[in-house]
């Protein structure tokens, strides 16, 4: 990105005489700047400052990219992570492709819109700020991508964070030139370049303009290929249908992210873009999952912004709901790992590390899947399996080559599958599990004779426990398990397999290896947050999760010679990640992407850093300044 001198204009705290007045000098072509200094709020340097990584450093290597709809969406679906993540240091570049100006100004609202979505931009710079404990003062930006401009703003006291807005209007605007649901009406344009929305910006503004669908991803890209992300934060491309539905401009502005992504990776093959994707709306109908402290944290990051947001009032109950949790759409677990060789998918493409005589390779990708793949994979012997984020098809590798395993559910039920876990029993035989479109649990076997044939329905879930609240899903009803299922093998090579419900946690086991399994009951837990966690752990069986509306870590474990479960222990976990499995260990002092997992053998631990390399550590000694990065 080159930036050319400021054309500066001092804006007073609170003023912000509309942004649309100031250009400034603007690169004629790749990415440049017109700059204006804009100061909210005291001139005081706060406590607790959390300044830019030491340069080299993974925090400093780690670049997030958030891509969302709205001006709220990061603070309240992405959140602690986010705020983690700005504190470790790391840059960061956010990115709204809505005005977010809703219904503003229109009858009987008597705001005046400009000023609101203006207001939307005052609190975003106030929370970001608290979140990093420096001054409230930003300098605003006009960057120019190709032929687009775009307005934003960098934080004085943190030059690597950066807000960009691109100011497409809001889906609930009826004012909007395309009407309602600019954003997905746009992204539906595959075919019709014609077709294009005017900004939520006043006329003569330099940000006033006819945005087509291509306009938007050559502005994503465009951002990606200066700031070169490592890790890429998006919205639910295909929300749970079961639950309460999300916003179209949420799922819409989650399909522009992972094209975007797609067009970057095949420019820069050579990129390892790790991407992480959050539920929205839906997570209200969830437990709490969120840590008291982190709760209180959240709110006071949300009260920052929400102090510029007429439209937040106590009168809908949701924005606590929000607060509470945040949960991620695809968890990664721990089954990524396999003998000698360690799993990712980058930019929804498969990745491989392999350990040779005691090293590590380079990743090394394994070829197209046939379409994107979600973050998460099972590794499970020879073979490898992910599912397509795009169609909810289950995919395999092995020996080489792709294979599809096909969808676990009927054409009518439209991609809405979890991720895969799969295990080897005893006999030899793989295992694959997977929730289901319709809230059960499908299996499906690879045994000497190939596949089984086709998906099959393991019994005891109630099928017929959610009723969706959905306009379109009236009368729908589904089975209530959750994503992030958790198996493992015993001593005598049998399976066992557990489901996290909203209230209860599932169980299945094989009586012998090779066989089916069968459902063995529930567990005497009072409800469980999925994901789960499983281990064999000397001669017993241990589970773990975390609490409802606490998010305490609690274990289960019975003797594997026995059927009865012991009574539950609050336990330890590594993990700080609260939409992934529960792990005791040792994660790397740093941020990583899911859970620390070991390798089969147990001799190393292994994460995946969100520097996009891959963290390896003896497992004896990973309590300890051990861990080393592999790659460049």
């Amino acid at each position: 990105m080159s930036t050319e001198p400021p054309a500066s204009e001092p804006l007073s705290s609170g003023a912000d005489r509309r942004r649309f007045l100031l250009v400034g000098a603007v690169a004629a072509a790749g990415l440049g700047t017109g700059l204006g200094l804009l100061s909210e709020g005291g001139a005081g340097r706060p406590a607790n400052r959390h300044g830019a990584a030491a340069r080299g450093t993974p925090a400093a290597r780690s670049r997030y990219l958030q891509i969302v709809a709205h001006e709220d969406d990061d603070l309240l679906f992405m959140t602690p992570d986010l705020s983690e993540s700005l504190r470790a240091g790391s840059p960061h570049l956010t990115v709204y492709l809505s005005a977010g100006e809703s219904k503003a100004g229109v009858p009987p609202d008597t705001h005046d819109v400009n000023a609101y979505v203006a207001e939307r931009e005052n609190g975003l710079r106030a929370a970001y700020a608290l979140m990093l404990g420096v001054r409230n003062r930003w300098r605003r930006e006009t960057l120019s991508v190709g032929t687009l401009r775009l307005l934003s703003y960098i934080l004085v006291d943190r030059p690597d964070i950066r807000l960009v807005f691109l100011l497409v209007p809001d889906g609930r605007d009826p004012r909007a030139s395309l009407g309602w649901h600019t954003l997905g009406k746009l992204w539906s344009a595959t075919d019709h370049a014609d077709v294009c929305g005017w900004t939520q910006a006043p006329d003569g503004s330099p940000y006033r303009r006819c945005l087509s669908r291509e306009d938007v991803l050559s502005a994503l890209t465009g951002l990606m290929q200066s700031f070169r992300p490592t890790v890429v934060r998006s919205q639910d491309t295909a929300p749970d249908e079961r639950y309460s539905a999300d916003h179209p401009d949420h799922i819409a502005a989650a399909h522009f992210a992972a094209e975007a992504v797609r067009r970057h990776a095949a420019r820069h093959p050579e990129q390892l873009l790790l991407q992480v994707n959050y539920r929205d709306y839906n997570v209200r109908n969830l437990a709490v999952n969120l840590s008291a402290a982190d709760n209180r944290y959240k709110q006071r990051v949300f009260a920052a912004y929400s102090a510029h947001d007429y439209r937040i009032n106590a009168e809908n109950p949701h924005w606590d709901a929000y607060e509470a949790r945040m949960v991620y759409r695809w968890p990664r677990g721990t089954g990524f790992t396999a003998t000698d060789a360690v799993y990712a998918v980058g930019a929804g493409r498969l990745l491989v590390w392999r350990r040779t005589n005691g090293g590590w390779s380079a990743p090394r990708s394994l070829g197209d899947p046939g379409g994107p793949l979600a973050p998460a994979v099972a590794a499970a012997g020879p073979v490898v399996l992910g599912l397509r984020s795009d169609t909810g098809e289950v995919v395999a590798y092995g020996q080489g080559r792709w294979r599809s395993l096909g969808r676990p559910d009927p054409k009518k039920v439209h991609n809405q599958a979890g991720v895969p876990v799969a295990v080897v029993d005893g006999s030899g035989m793989i295992a694959a599990f997977v929730r289901n479109g319709r809230g059960g649990v499908s299996a499906r076997f690879l045994g000497t004779g190939g596949w089984s044939r086709a998906w099959t329905d393991l019994p005891g879930v109630d099928l017929k426990q959610v009723i969706s609240p959905q306009p379109k899903k009236k009368h729908h009803r589904y089975g209530d398990v959750q994503d992030g299922l958790a198996a493992v093998v015993t001593d005598a090579g049998t399976i066992e397999l557990f489901a996290a419900t909203r209230s209860q946690i599932l169980w299945w086991r094989q009586r012998q290896p090779g066989k089916p399994l069968a459902f063995a009951g529930t567990l005497p837990v009072a409800g469980a947050i999925a994901p789960l966690a499983a281990e064999a752990v000397g001669d017993r069986i241990q589970v773990m999760f975390r609490e409802p509306w606490t998010g305490r870590t609690l274990a289960i474990s019975r003797a594997m010679s026995s059927a009865v479960w012991d009574g539950t222990l609050a336990v330890r976990a590594a993990s700080h990640l609260d939409g992934e499995p529960p792990v005791v260990g040792a994660s790397p002092p740093y941020q990583v992407l899911g859970v620390p997992a070991p390798l089969p053998d147990g001799s190393q631990v292994c994460a995946l850093g969100a520097d996009g390399r891959l963290h390896v550590a003896p497992r004896s000694a990973a309590r300890k300044a051990a861990w080393r990065a592999i790659g460049r």
